[in-house]
């Protein structure tokens, strides 16, 4: 704390007065929940001929809280909530296949609630983009590689489920395809007959262009009018281990709404289908600090540069830095340094920005000349407090004390880049997503080097000429031809000897041993799931985000297990995931970039139990 007091000039007693301040905003609401009791709630779920539910989501939320806390049925259909606070709430149950049951009641003391659940004839909304694409008819080789180019093109923005719960003519589907063809990640369309000045615009138009012939057309087939009704191919429901979770989800606020607001259309009924992200987009990454307080970057809402997330009340506040052009700057990732200041990748400025939650305030390292690489998508911190983030090129490292930059170049120049990570040894990972590659720097000398990935398993689908042509010029990130595997979003284990990746178009996780450098890959366990975030815990648990799937995968390097543990919202979209190692076991935290939520997941089989806004 040393460093972090001498670089703001903070005296001692401030410090002091802040935590006293804190407490003071802490005892109300805690008196506030002892003066209104607690509650157990507990009971089964079952389907209407009696037989019992397992891994049915039942999800609870009170009339004046900001969460909602969903726990699982066991074998035996059974649930129960760790302990609630008394009052007025809605309870819920749902699973696929079946309508939801609902009840409204006050909680106090011990209370038991059973619900029966009617199965449904048409549960397609219900569904997760891999079950839809899973659904569609798949007749030989053609229409696999259809499925799969789909996959690729259409729905890394966003699940398939979005545009697969419609249904379009040819006309449609054209207007569809051509109007994403101009629209940017974060919804800036290029007008008809231009092209995107923007690298990643134009990559993607470039890609979405090369196969719209094709997609149009296999989307009349598949999804128009006229076409056959849907052989569903749902998930397994959770079972086991997967059903032993108490999930928080909360709820948002935005600048530009009233601080009562929650989004509408959420993703909480799962028969609405797949929300929008009009209102919906929001935290992008999340990371927990020593104190347990969340924070999270935001690229889009405006009036937020971060945000600060209590989980006790579920309350957030917002923090704002606003550029040269008056506009508040907007950020894509977020970590915390060893002094546990919060840093951000300001996406605006295109330079790490600096939070200090004891002053509430910003510091800003501008870059140091106008050729300065543009470095403001991704952020992390070394064991010796420097700040890395990477560029087109490689990385940049700041030395926060002196505010200093250092530039690192990379074998492959200017492909995009899509994550960093730090190694036990403070070395470098960098993913490169339309080079399917993974760059590594030497910190200490500064040599870097390159590994390439695997090429991705195409058995079963017709691969063309054009398909290895689009590939050799390759330039989408958040869309890729079919042969692109695209490595992003890396994390190292710091424990350990592994550096691990998603490999999102590939539908794989991947991994490189840090002392032999050996590349291996392990495959998601569905189709289309297009892994997208990777967290790695104290305990060496390799824990992976699927944007299409809306649950969340364990891997266990050690026995080889995957274990996938469903979300209680559709249309999370979730590309970042955080293992918060202060507990035991480590509580995974998610954002859910589509339906504007922060999701924390406890386990049931650790020595802590878990428990509601806690």
């Amino acid at each position: 704390m040393g460093k972090n007091i001498a670089r703001l000039g903070l005296p001692l007693g401030i410090l002091t007065l802040g935590v006293a301040l804190l407490l003071a905003c802490i005892a109300p609401n805690a008196a506030a929940r002892q003066a209104s009791g607690t509650a157990k709630l507990s009971g089964s779920v079952r389907a209407a001929d009696g037989s019992p539910l397992e891994g049915v989501a039942v999800s609870a939320r009170a009339d004046d809280q900001r969460y909602t806390t969903s726990v699982y049925t066991d074998a035996s259909g059974s649930y129960s909530f760790p302990e609630l606070s008394g009052g007025h709430y809605k309870i819920w149950a749902q699973t696929v296949g079946f309508a939801a049951g609902v009840k409204e009641l006050d909680l106090s003391g011990a209370k038991k609630e059973d619900f029966s659940l009617a199965k449904l004839a048409n549960f397609e909304k219900q569904l997760s983009g891999p079950e839809l694409l899973a659904s569609l008819p798949e007749n030989g080789p053609a229409d696999r590689r259809m499925k799969e180019v789909f996959a690729n093109v259409c729905t890394s923005c966003h699940s398939a489920a979005f545009p697969l719960q419609n249904r379009f003519d040819a006309t449609g589907w054209n207007i569809m395809v051509s109007l994403m063809e101009r629209t940017s990640p974060t919804g800036v369309v290029t007008p008809a007959g231009q092209t995107s000045t923007s690298p990643l615009a134009k990559g993607q138009q470039y890609v979405i262009g090369a196969y719209k012939d094709e997609l149009v057309p296999f989307l009349a087939k598949e999804r128009g009018p006229d076409s056959p009704p849907l052989v569903p191919k749902p998930f397994a429901r959770p079972s086991g281990d997967a059903t032993r979770i108490v999930v928080t989800e909360y709820d948002l606020t935005r600048a530009d709404h009233p601080a009562d607001w929650v989004m509408p259309h959420n993703g909480s009924d799962w028969s609405e289908g797949m929300p929008s992200r009009w209102e919906g987009r929001g935290p992008h990454d999340v990371v927990v600090d020593h104190q347990g307080i969340v924070w999270f970057a935001d690229d889009v809402t405006p009036g937020r540069t971060i945000g600060k997330l209590d989980p006790k009340t579920g309350k957030v506040t917002d923090f704002v830095l606003t550029g040269p052009s008056g506009k508040p700057d907007s950020t894509h990732a977020i970590t915390v340094d060893p002094d546990g200041n919060v840093w951000a990748a300001d996406d605006t400025a295109g330079v790490p920005l600096e939070f200090f939650p004891e002053t509430e305030k910003f510091k800003t390292y501008p870059k140091p000349n106008a050729d300065f690489p543009r470095a403001g998508d991704f952020i992390t911190a070394d064991s010796k407090g420097n700040i890395w983030a990477p560029y087109s090129a490689g990385a940049v490292k700041l030395d926060p004390q002196t505010g200093k930059y250092t530039i690192y170049t990379i074998p492959t120049k200017d492909k995009s880049t899509y994550g960093i990570d730090i190694d036990k040894n403070d070395n470098v990972w960098i993913a490169q997503p339309t080079a399917d590659k993974v760059a590594f720097i030497d910190a200490a000398t500064g040599e870097s080097s390159e590994f390439k990935v695997n090429p991705r398993d195409t058995t079963g689908m017709d691969v063309t000429d054009r398909d290895r042509e689009i590939y050799a010029t390759m330039g989408g990130q958040n869309t890729g031809p079919l042969l692109q595997v695209g490595p992003r979003r890396l994390a190292t284990d710091r424990n350990g000897d592994s550096v691990w990746f998603a490999e999102h178009f590939a539908n794989r996780i991947g991994t490189i041993d840090i002392r032999t450098k050996k590349v291996s890959e392990i495959p998601m366990p569905h189709p289309y799931m297009q892994p997208y975030g990777i967290a790695v815990d104290k305990d060496h648990m390799v824990w992976v985000t699927s944007i299409a799937a809306d649950r969340v995968v364990r891997f266990n390097p050690a026995t080889k297990e995957i274990t996938e543990y469903d979300l209680p919202t559709r249309g999370t979209e979730a590309r970042h995931i955080f293992a918060d190692n202060r507990t035991d076991p480590p509580t995974i935290w998610i954002p859910y970039d589509r339906t504007n939520k922060i999701a924390r997941i406890q386990f049931r089989t650790g020595t802590k139990s878990a428990s509601a806004g806690n």
